[in-house]
């Protein structure tokens, strides 16, 4: 089955598929948008990034707003990101350097393969704060800290974004 047939099934039909044709339906879903995202992405690293939205359960959800999503995809980009593409492995195991301490250092690293696989010219509000968010430590964050909260500023004041 090909992805454009898995396009045409409704919910029923799909959550009547066995597993493994329903994990490869929410690959490909998955697949799209991402490649939206960061359509520079290299192709190995896209097929291992779709294997970890799926384990956590990850897809995109029409329900919520496109900005709701990319959150959510991002936030794991990033992760990736961190631990495969820059030193902070590294750093935590054979330096034991603290978690944040080790995000500050390979941030930069962190930044460039991000910004790579980027398509915009200027800066992606969702990228950059979700990035920025994960080099702050908790008690910096503040009780009702959000990364993504919408400014008086922001093109996207109106949007129903609704980021938890």
């Amino acid at each position: 089955m090909n992805h454009t047939s898995f396009s045409t099934l409704s919910w029923k039909e799909l959550e009547s598929l066995p597993a493994d044709q329903q994990r490869l339906r929410k690959r490909e879903w998955n697949r799209d948008f991402l490649q939206d995202i960061f359509p520079r992405v290299p192709q190995h690293t896209l097929e291992h990034i779709l294997d970890i939205l799926i384990s956590k359960n990850v897809v995109y959800n029409l329900s919520e707003s496109k900005f709701w999503n990319m959150r959510r995809f991002t936030s794991i980009v990033v992760a990736h990101v961190r631990h495969n593409y820059s030193d902070y492995d590294k750093l935590l195991r054979e330096k034991n350097v603290e978690r944040y301490a080790a995000r500050q250092t390979s941030a930069l690293q962190v930044w460039k393969t991000l910004r790579e696989w980027c398509p915009w010219e200027e800066s992606n509000q969702v990228l950059e704060r979700c990035f920025k968010a994960t080099l702050l430590r908790p008690e910096e964050r503040g009780a009702d800290f959000d990364p993504m909260d919408i400014d008086e500023e922001s093109d996207f004041e109106d949007d129903p974004m609704d980021l938890d």
